[in-house]
């Protein structure tokens, strides 16, 4: 997706998890692999990490990667390090456990886009990952430090919606909801 980074969040510490969940095979494969997949229809592809064996992955496809040496300061920082080697007019911010999101749901985000309003997705009124952030809020990512993720920066913006089903909602967080 032509100007459009995708900027794949791979740095929490899986800690409900107790191994790194990314490389957990769920499915017929490693939980990181269903993120990547969704990124080959991107032109430029970031992944934050702290691990080196994603960071390892990542540059075998040709992938910038961010590491992040300082995950402790959480999902906050990881956008920021991520959004600071942006170098397109948008990006997309994802997460990379949820599996079941659907690369046609970043398309939408991409087509309903207008360069000017952030674009969250939500499920029965719930915002969630992934977001879509045009240029014009790099700045305020970039100053991002906690754990309460890109959210913080909608404040009283107008912002679009994408609607999530129940599927895609689910993300991975403990052992027994990738058996």
């Amino acid at each position: 997706m032509n100007n459009i980074s995708l900027i794949i969040l791979a740095s929490g510490f899986s800690r409900r998890f107790v191994s790194n969940k990314l490389l957990y095979e769920f499915r017929g494969k490693k939980l990181i692999e269903y993120a990547f997949d969704k990124a080959k229809a991107f032109s430029e592809v970031i992944v934050v990490t702290q691990y080196e064996e994603i960071k390892e992955m990542s540059e075998v496809l040709g992938y910038c990667v961010v590491m992040n040496d300082h995950p402790e300061y959480g999902q906050g920082h990881s956008i920021a390090l991520g959004v600071e080697a942006c170098e397109t007019d948008a990006c997309i911010l994802m997460v990379a456990d949820m599996p079941y999101l659907k690369l046609n749901t970043l398309k939408k985000m991409v087509s309903i886009q207008d360069g000017k309003h952030i674009v969250i997705c939500e499920h029965d009124g719930i915002l969630c990952n992934p977001m879509l952030l045009p240029k014009r809020y790099y700045n305020r990512a970039k100053q991002l430090c906690n754990d309460r993720g890109a959210k913080q920066i909608i404040k009283d913006e107008m912002f679009l919606t994408v609607s999530l089903s129940e599927e895609e909602f689910m993300d991975i967080d403990e052992k027994t909801e990738a058996m």
